[in-house]
């Protein structure tokens, strides 16, 4: 089994159970979804998330397609997995209708230094926040800030999926 199969299964059983246990707290706030973003830099990233004010999972993985990017001692990022908890209490419906979330994350990367060596490194506890906005194919948005190690990635709207957030 691929690393994105298998990526793609944690998500989505993750997701369909977080779903199983929100449904009977119909006025919490939610925020679930996932897909497929193409970003800047030549990006395309995977995601999938589920948050509720209970906490929840956040997932997102750039690897294969991407076309990589300079980061530390990497000069060209071949895959990077942020895979975290969603802290619970952090997921917040702003005033447009986004949402907002924050936790910690392992973080994976894989790429090559600059003689073409391949680095590979795992953080753990990084800090992170994500913004999305809700719809389908060309109207929900996905950023992800990886706070405790620089890096922001979006606004980019996604090219499938869907993510809803419910107030």
């Amino acid at each position: 089994m691929t690393l994105r199969l298998k990526t793609a299964t944690v998500v989505w059983v993750g997701l369909l159970m977080l779903g199983m246990q929100t449904v009977g707290r119909a006025s919490d706030a939610s925020a679930v979804g996932g897909g497929v973003v193409d970003g800047p830099l030549g990006l395309t990233s995977q995601l999938g998330f589920g948050a509720t004010s209970a906490g929840g999972s956040f997932q997102c993985v750039m690897a294969g397609r991407s076309g990589g990017f300079p980061f530390g001692p990497w000069s060209e990022v071949l895959q990077m997995e942020v895979h975290g908890d969603v802290t619970p209490g952090s997921l917040t419906i702003n005033p447009d209708g986004s949402a907002t979330f924050s936790g910690k994350a392992l973080v994976h990367v894989v790429g090559r230094d600059a003689t073409g060596k391949i680095l590979r490194a795992a953080f753990s506890d990084v800090d992170y926040n994500t913004t999305h906005t809700a719809g389908g194919a060309g109207d929900a948005t996905h950023q992800l800030n990886v706070l405790g190690l620089g890096l922001v990635f979006g606004p980019t709207p996604l090219k499938r999926g869907h993510i809803t957030i419910m107030p």
